[in-house]
């Protein structure tokens, strides 16, 4: 229980140091007078890969909302219920989106005449409302650019029943079967890259969610080892062998950040097709070194400290590039790496007050209609087992006198 403990605590903090990397990269990018520098050398160029934290939030929730699908598909549980699923992710995102978004009208509209500054109409709003800003070139990247991640994020969750449906149709206790059908989305993900690179579709159709299913599909397939191995009873992996992940992981994620700054390929096809492929692999490899090995080299990531801010991402997710955007239409950035240390304390503030006002309370009223269901029908299992023997010793007169009224 300890060691299982622990390991939650290192994907909190693998999700803590995702969200610090998108807060650095993202201080920095406001700050600059225009994106032409974001490349200017090597340095820059190590920074701006950074970016692909963003890679992590999606393998991560591939990864951790899969496993009740693939344990189902696996017959080593009962289905998923969609309804509850549905709601507690309702629960998880809602409420705290739109206290944001509310929040990132009030600071982008009052912080003046500032680069980074990207209001929509009003008449494009309930575009925000609906989780669809992705959908159409007036909104997206706009308003609060963070969110368009969230937009991808809630058309996975709607279409997880759907996959875990089909998942359980192909078979139970046939993980080779599953294993297809995610192999299937990551190269359903590519082709759709492909098709928008030779039709140039643009930067819409570059944001939607086919788009980033390889990135879902790649932590699918963690959490689906996850539960064959303990359907199989399988032992953890080896020392060695989770070592070998992460070497694998620091490799990929490295070529990746060198590969998207070297490359040379006409139109730079193979950035466009293959996008983060090799940083979502990394990503799982770093996930499956915490969840099926002994996470050699990864224990760091349970620091408490890191592994709060894991739990606090969310919110400091949504509030930190409307809070960056104010406070430099206000002249309160001292510059460097000196904003950073201005900026982090109060978008952690932020992320804390969402998750303990908004996130955390919403979800346990999402967890407690389940929880108070499940402890009433155990309560009359219980019943109906205490009064089996009563009902046994009434059913001869019971039948007795039905039998008799039956003659009459």
């Amino acid at each position: 229980m300890e060691k299982e403990a622990h390991r939650q605590s290192a994907l909190d903090g693998l999700r803590g140091v995702a969200a610090l990397s998108v807060f650095a990269v993202h201080i920095w990018i406001y700050q600059l007078p225009n994106t032409m520098t974001l490349r200017r050398d090597w340095s820059t160029a190590l920074l701006f890969e950074t970016r692909v934290a963003f890679v992590m939030f999606f393998v991560l929730s591939g990864y951790l909302l899969y496993r009740a699908f693939a344990r189902a598909g696996l017959g080593a549980s009962d289905p998923v219920s969609n309804a509850g699923y549905l709601l507690r992710r309702a629960a998880r995102i809602v409420p705290a989106y739109y206290v944001a978004l509310v929040g990132s009208l009030l600071l982008v509209s009052t912080a003046g005449d500032v680069p980074g500054k990207r209001l929509v109409d009003g008449a494009k709003l309930p575009l925000f409302f609906l989780f669809g800003q992705n959908y159409s070139p007036d909104t997206l990247l706009k308003l609060n650019a963070a969110t368009w991640t969230l937009a991808v994020e809630v058309a996975f969750y709607l279409m997880l029943p759907v996959i875990g449906l089909i998942a359980l149709r192909l078979g139970r206790g046939r993980p080779g079967r599953q294993a297809l059908l995610l192999g299937g989305l990551v190269v359903a993900g590519l082709g759709w890259n492909l098709a928008d690179y030779l039709s140039g579709w643009g930067p819409v159709a570059g944001h939607a969610p086919p788009s980033f299913l390889p990135y879902f599909a790649c932590g699918m397939l963690v959490a689906l080892a996850v539960e064959w191995r303990k359907a199989s009873g399988a032992p953890r992996l080896s020392s060695r062998a989770s070592a070998c992940l992460v070497l694998a992981a620091a490799t990929l994620l490295l070529a990746n950040g060198f590969w998207h700054a070297t490359d040379r390929s006409p139109g730079q096809f193979t950035m466009e097709v293959f996008a983060d492929i090799g940083a979502a692999l990394g990503f799982a490899a770093v996930i499956a070194a915490i969840v099926l090995g002994t996470g050699v080299g990864l224990r760091w990531l349970a620091w408490r400290p890191l592994a709060w801010i894991g739990e606090i991402t969310y919110g400091l997710y949504l509030w930190h590039i409307p809070l960056i955007v104010w406070a430099r239409g206000h002249g309160l950035l001292p510059g460097g790496v000196l904003s950073a240390a201005v900026m982090l304390p109060v978008a952690i503030a932020f992320g804390a007050a969402s998750w303990y006002l908004l996130e955390r309370p919403f979800m346990r009223l999402a967890a407690r209609g389940p929880r108070q269901r499940k402890r009433s029908n155990e309560a009359t299992s219980a019943r109906s087992r205490s009064q089996t023997p009563a009902r046994i010793a009434q059913r001869p007169a019971s039948w007795s006198a039905r039998a008799a009224a039956e003659r009459q």
